[in-house]
Formats: structure tokens, C-alpha cells, sequence
């Protein structure tokens, strides 16, 4: 088993951690118990540790572990998490406020991830058995909880890719600046230039006449449900003027995205397709959370939806560019998902993007991510993410209670199960704006 090497260093059991007659008893009665030595290659596979530190500074980190007894508390909801704690031994229920809740064993996936990682405990943990859980300091996490560091013109590998093949070349091949983005679409510019200059409404209409698949799908949107006109709108200029300006210039960016990424070889065209189905899926979920929180613009989440994994496509079009059979699937995938968000990132730096938006990519490829106390752009795409793969039994994902952007939500006691519940309940309008983007 995954977890023997702390068989014999586990701290014996404290008397504060027998079965306590509250599960509400005080935090501070909880012992930690003397550093111990973890294996590296164990660390390395805790989240998001990995995605974070060097080899050497897990190295360098400095772990505890502590003991619990069935029914003892791990720690007690509303209380500051000082710590990120990872279940490495039995079985643990996350208790909500209203006493429903659901249990973690440290033998699954989600055992990898913190059991709490915002700023307060969202749950009561209780031990439903023989616990052993083990604590690695927080500020391991302080760059995802603050300010976030410029773009520079390098990548951040991860311990992942340092024997990836795929990668090496396709990083040479970046250092060489020979990277292909995407060209931004050209109505899409030309949108946003004359919006920035002030042009009146009729000069607006002709330039997304333009396109007539374009101008119609504007129409399609104004006339579904999430808008709600009076009496049907038929022409483009009452589209525009019933959405408004900043609407209308990110529905014809997102419309006019679809094929920035083309291929001939059925293996990335179909992988290129999946990622485009996947942003539409985060889109169209995004922009029914945003409309449930109140807190962010749906259309703005839609948009976001649609670039949050836009870093793809440059890793598709390269290795569409060698020879069939070059590299295996999966160092490909292992490539895309390390590092297209800081791709994607750099393509929206380099299409001039506004600052919320242009992080996204990079942001939404981490879980922990937050950067401001209230719920914003970039939680509303991880929730969407989150629940766009929910439904996919070869997805590992964390629990969605340990997540910032869920935790900004306030005090719902919202599960996985409920989740899905809150989705079926909205599902005609997410068919709805899918439908808007992937015909």
C-alpha cells in the first residue's frame, strides 16, 4: 500500500484525540505530532505541490503528522486553515453545516489533494476511523493567493516534463521563436477598434454584417431565452442595441474562434475538435453560474469559457507539423495540459486582451488559484471546469469543498451530487448556448 512508509513513523495516539462527545470540539485540542521524513517521490504526487516546487524545495519542506482516534476532530469548520492537510491513512467525513456531508478514504485519487485549502475550514472533519494525516506549510500555495506575476517569454516546467520527448522538441522550437498562435479573427478586430473609437451603431452593424453567419447567430442569441426580447428581433442592428456594445464585441470574438486551428490528421483534428467541444461545454457552464452567483457578467464567462484552453492549439498545430507517429499520444496530452495555460495566456497578451481576461488560461489550469476575497472571472471558469468534468469517471479531480472559488460561493452546502442537481435544473439553457457556438 501506497502509504506503508508511515507505518512505523506515525505519532502514537494523543489522549485529545479519542472520541470526542462534540464533533464541534475546539481546533486548538488538535496534537501535531514531530516532523517526519516523506519520500520525495511521494510528495511529488500531492497536489498541487507538484505543480508548484522544485524537486529541491520539496525537499526542503518541513512535514508533521498527527494521529486521530474514530470520531475525533481533524479540524472544525470556520476555523483559520493554517496548514495543508492530506488524509494518508483511513477514513474521514467532511460534515457541512447542516449535518449532510460525504467521506474521504485515503486510498482514492482525492486523498492526493488538501483537505482544505482557502483561508477557513468550509467543513468539520471527523475521523471515521484510524486517521493518520500529514501537514505541509501553506505558503507553498502563497503565489496562487495574491498578486499575480507578469507573463514573461518562457515556460515553467513542471517535474513531468523533464523526460517528456514531445516537450523538449516543442520547447526548442518555442525558444527559437518559431511558435504559430492563432491570428486573432479579423471581424474581431476590426469590432474592437471601432468600439475603442467611439464609431456610432450604423458602422458597428456593417462591420458584423460582414459576416452573415456572424450577424445570425447574434440574432439567435438575442432572441433565446437568457435575453428574453419583448417581441422577436430580425436584424442586426436591434441585436446590437438590445445587447449592448461589450456583449456584442464577445459574442463575435467567441463566434468567430471556432476554426483557428485546422488539420488534416484525423488523430489532432479529432483533438482539436475535443478541445473546442470542451470550451464550449466551460462556456456555456460558466455562463449559467454566472447568471446563479449574480456576481459576474454571463457573457463575459462565456468568453472566458471559450479561452480558457485556447494554449492548446499552438501545441496541436506543432505537432501536427511532424511526421505521423512522431511521439506517442500521451506525452502530447501530458504537454497540454502542463503548459497551455501559460500558452494561452501569452497568445491573449499578444492579442491585447484586457488583463482579466488574458490570465485566464493560465489561472484556470489551477485549482487553488484566487487572487481576490470575492468570487470573480477567473472562479466562475474553474467551477464551470469543475462541473463540465464531473460526469467523466476518467477525470481525477479534487474535492470541489477544498476549492477557493467554491468556498466564495458562502455557506451553501453544495456536494458534487448537488452540483450535478443545480446543472440538470439549468440544462435546456446550457443546451441553449451550446448550441449557439458549436453548430
Amino acid at each position: 500500500m501506497i502509504w506503508d512508509f508511515f507505518k512505523k513513523k506515525a505519532p502514537k495516539q494523543s489522549p485529545g484525540h479519542q472520541q470526542s462527545d462534540s464533533p464541534h470540539a475546539d481546533d486548538k485540542k488538535q496534537v501535531r505530532g514531530k516532523e517526519v521524513k516523506v519520500p520525495i517521490s511521494f510528495l511529488q504526487r500531492l497536489m498541487p505541490l507538484a505543480q508548484l516546487l522544485s524537486e529541491q524545495e520539496i525537499q526542503q519542506l518541513q512535514v508533521t503528522s498527527a494521529s486521530f482516534a474514530p470520531g475525533a476532530i481533524v479540524f472544525n469548520r470556520g476555523t483559520e486553515v493554517e496548514s495543508l492537510a492530506y488524509l494518508i491513512k483511513g477514513k474521514i467525513f467532511m460534515e457541512a453545516g447542516n449535518g449532510s456531508g460525504l467521506e474521504i478514504d485515503a486510498d482514492t485519487f482525492k486523498a492526493l489533494y488538501p483537505l482544505s485549502a482557502g483561508k477557513l475550514h468550509y467543513f468539520t472533519a471527523i475521523a471515521s476511523s484510524d486517521v493518520t494525516v500529514i501537514y505541509v506549510p501553506k505558503a507553498v500555495l502563497q503565489p496562487h493567493q495574491g498578486t499575480i506575476a507578469p507573463l514573461d517569454n518562457d515556460l515553467k516546467t513542471t517535474v513531468q516534463l523533464k523526460n517528456n520527448p514531445f516537450f523538449n522538441h516543442f520547447y526548442r522550437h518555442f525558444r527559437q521563436g518559431e511558435l504559430k498562435i492563432p491570428t486573432f479573427p479579423d471581424i474581431a478586430i476590426k469590432l474592437r477598434k471601432a468600439i475603442q473609437q467611439d464609431r456610432n451603431i450604423s458602422d458597428i452593424v456593417k462591420i458584423v454584417n460582414m459576416d452573415p453567419v456572424i450577424s445570425a447567430r447574434l440574432i439567435q442569441v438575442v432572441n433565446s431565452p437568457a435575453y428574453r426580447p419583448m417581441s422577436p428581433i430580425s436584424n442586426c442592428l436591434e441585436a446590437i442595441n438590445r445587447l449592448g456594445l461589450t456583449t456584442t464585441r464577445n459574442l463575435v470574438t467567441a463566434f468567430s474562434m471556432k476554426n483557428l486551428a485546422q488539420s488534416k490528421n484525423p488523430a489532432i483534428k479529432k483533438a482539436i475538435q475535443n478541445c473546442w467541444l470542451q470550451s464550449i461545454k466551460v462556456s456555456s457552464i460558466g455562463h449559467t453560474l454566472a447568471q446563479l452567483t449574480r456576481e459576474v457578467d454571463p457573457d463575459e464567462a462565456l468568453l472566458a469559457g471559450l479561452l480558457h484552453n485556447i494554449g492548446a492549439l499552438p501545441i496541436l498545430t506543432f505537432a501536427d507539423s511532424l511526421p505521423p507517429g512522431s511521439y506517442q499520444s500521451v506525452d502530447i496530452e501530458l504537454c497540454i495540459n502542463e503548459i497551455q495555460g501559460q500558452i494561452g495566456s501569452m497568445i491573449l497578451e499578444e492579442w491585447e486582451f484586457p488583463d482579466n481576461l488574458k490570465r485566464i488560461p493560465q489561472l484556470s489550469t489551477d485549482w487553488f488559484a484566487s487572487t481576490t476575497e470575492n468570487i470573480n472571472l477567473n472562479d466562475i471558469v474553474l467551477l464551470a471546469k469543475y462541473h463540465s468534468l464531473l460526469a467523466s469517471p476518467t477525470n481525477k479531480l479534487p474535492l470541489l469543498i477544498t476549492l477557493p472559488a467554491f468556498q466564495k460561493l458562502g455557506n451553501q452546502s453544495l456536494t458534487p451530487e448537488m452540483s450535478l442537481q443545480i446543472l440538470d435544473d439549468a440544462k435546456k439553457q446550457i443546451t441553449d448556448t451550446m448550441s449557439f457556438f458549436s453548430s
